[in-house]
């Protein structure tokens, strides 16, 4: 039988699959950007010429209330005529001022108004309030218009930074990476669904999605920036930032305008324009620039050298910067905003730079007794640290003087000092930690810590943290390492366990049990026990015997049903939780204490 033949309640034989395979893909490559959005995948099938047959949701969970869903077909076209009738001006007999818009150019808005109209129609049927919901581009299967759909929480999606502009040169753009990496899901299953035979996305690789996105976002902000349909851009950051010259690492600053906008001073200007796709031009170039001193581009060229003006309204959205900050790695930043990061050719959100309160609070959980003072002046080495153009470590020893007499020869002692700005910079221009006590004074520079391997390290990181690592496991238990990476990265250990909402650890557990209530759908309880899971650290006596026994009669059910079961390891309460763990009702409050 032809799969695309629609048999209620399918609509073609393989939904399934593909519905899943879509999920899969949108959470890993959302994962591996940089933020949790949980997303759910669905496909919504509308009638495409018999209205006698129902509208179709797959996954049928009761996730949309399917009669807000019918008759969509007349608000389709009345919005399709409203926007052609305001986009596109009707031919007039006078050739000469009549307006041509090409079939496909029709298409894709007629499209665009469907998928406005299904996104409104399935917001108001959702059974759910906690989600925003994503609508690819819809593909007639069958006897089905078919449409790609994901829900993404809102709160998560609702914290990352997005630009306001949603249109330039009259195409959608992306607000932020994350609804780039959406759009890019959405785009391959739309691709896959117009297969003859629908298959799934599970050979698509989430590493690929990413670098799509990175390319539909990056361009459109050369959009936004004035740029015609712009290309490449990506690349070129990629190849320029991995490119040296003369053995240096590439470092510097790109401002992404278009010529002559008033709020971009140019103070030289190139008779030829360095094309951003020749690697080693435009790295030569990028070795001229330095603070205030930047390479203006327009997305395709670099026309000049000058600076951003102070008085630049972020609200326009017309320029950017990208920020060349080590090997391989760049950022795209907005005003004073980071919105994307790559890192050898991996595409993700920027990470947070730990703010002071952040920081101030994890001094303070490993040293009770430090004082404020001893916490800025702690701060404030950090702040040098990530100002410089190399990376470094702090050692915070209870007893640095004794340590560093301890750490000797391998380090340079000094008489305990509070080190100004200069002396700083100098005294860490060699390899080696800078050994201070809790207080804020230096005890020893050029510091070689040693430790014993115990298995516990990060072969994805470098030598500074994995030494970190053994030396906290060693001798240096009772200490803290402030590493600095070379891109301003900063990594405090021992890890610092974030704190968070009681609430949100109870809903945890109450929907872990209400799913285990004769379910069937494991699919779903997986999910929500990978979400407890998570935070079982945070799980009083009473949570764990609830989530034992939730996860117990699932695997009894489905060694009932399948002969087959899952081994469940009992969870007890963690004896380093208590409530400083959990974060007041309405208030923000620190990390906890280190595990």
């Amino acid at each position: 039988m032809d799969p695309r033949i629609s048999l209620a309640p399918h609509m073609w034989d393989g939904q399934h699959e593909l519905r899943w395979s879509i999920e899969r893909i949108a959470d890993e490559a959302l994962d591996r950007a940089g933020v949790e959005l949980d997303p759910r995948g669905y496909l919504i099938g509308i009638p495409d010429g018999d209205d006698a047959l129902p509208v179709l949701v797959e996954p049928q969970r009761d996730a949309f209330d399917v009669t807000r869903l019918e008759n969509l077909h007349p608000h389709f076209t009345s919005l399709f005529e409203e926007r052609r009738a305001r986009m596109c001006p009707s031919r007039t007999d006078d050739e000469s001022t009549a307006t041509w818009h090409p079939d496909h150019y029709l298409a894709a808005l007629r499209e665009g108004c469907r998928r406005d109209v299904m996104r409104e129609a399935l917001t108001r049927a959702a059974t759910f309030d906690d989600r925003v919901v994503h609508v690819g581009i819809s593909i007639v299967v069958g006897d089905y218009r078919v449409f790609p759909v994901l829900a993404v929480l809102r709160d998560p999606a609702s914290e990352v930074p997005r630009l306001r502009t949603t249109f330039a040169d009259g195409l959608g753009v992306p607000g932020n990476f994350p609804e780039a990496v959406i759009d890019d899901v959405l785009r391959a299953a739309s691709h896959e669904l117009d297969r003859v035979h629908p298959g799934s996305l599970i050979g698509l690789d989430a590493g690929a999605v990413l670098r799509s996105a990175a390319d539909t976002f990056i361009n459109g902000c050369a959009s936004r920036a004035g740029q015609k349909f712009p290309h490449g851009l990506r690349d070129a950051c990629d190849a320029v930032s991995a490119q040296t010259y003369e053995g240096r690492a590439s470092l510097g600053s790109v401002v992404l305008a278009p010529q002559g906008h008033p709020d971009v001073a140019c103070e030289v200007t190139f008779e030829h324009d360095v094309p951003v796709g020749v690697p080693r031009s435009f790295r030569k170039a990028l070795e001229m620039t330095g603070p205030g001193f930047e390479l203006l581009c327009d997305g395709r060229t670099v026309y000049g050298i000058g600076r951003m003006l102070e008085g630049y309204a972020p609200a326009t959205e017309e320029v950017f910067e990208i920020k060349v900050v080590g090997n391989g790695a760049w950022e795209l930043w907005h005003a004073d905003t980071p919105f994307l990061r790559v890192d050898n050719g991996e595409p993700s959100l920027p990470r947070d730079v730990i703010d002071v309160e952040t920081f101030a609070h994890a001094v303070n959980r490993v040293f009770p007794d430090a004082l404020s003072e001893h916490v800025d002046a702690l701060w404030g080495m950090t702040q040098a640290c990530v100002r410089q153009q190399h990376g470094t470590m702090l050692v915070v020893h209870p007893d640095a003087r004794r340590e560093g007499e301890r750490l000797l020869p391998q380090a340079y002692t000094i008489e305990p000092t509070h080190l100004g700005a200069h002396a700083f910079d100098a005294l860490t221009k060699i390899d080696g930690a800078v050994l201070v006590s809790p207080d804020g004074k230096c005890h020893a520079v050029g510091v070689i810590l040693d430790g014993a391997a115990t298995g516990t390290g990060d072969i994805s990181r470098g030598a500074r943290y994995n030494s970190a690592i053994r030396y906290l496991a060693g001798r240096g238990k009772g200490s803290m390492v402030i590493i600095v990476s070379e891109d301003g990265r900063v990594d405090i250990l021992p890890h610092v366990a974030r704190r968070v909402r009681r609430a949100s650890v109870e809903r945890a557990v109450a929907q872990l049990v209400r799913a285990a209530d004769g379910t069937t759908d494991y699919e779903k309880f997986s999910r929500l026990d990978s979400r407890a899971a998570a935070l079982e650290f945070y799980f009083d006596a009473e949570q764990c015997e609830a989530v034992n026994e939730a996860r117990e009669s699932v695997e009894q059910q489905r060694w009932a049903e399948e002969r087959v079961r899952m081994q469940v390891v009992p969870i007890a309460p963690h004896p380093a939780m208590d409530d400083s763990y959990f974060i007041s009702p309405g208030a923000e409050g620190p990390p906890a204490p280190p595990n």
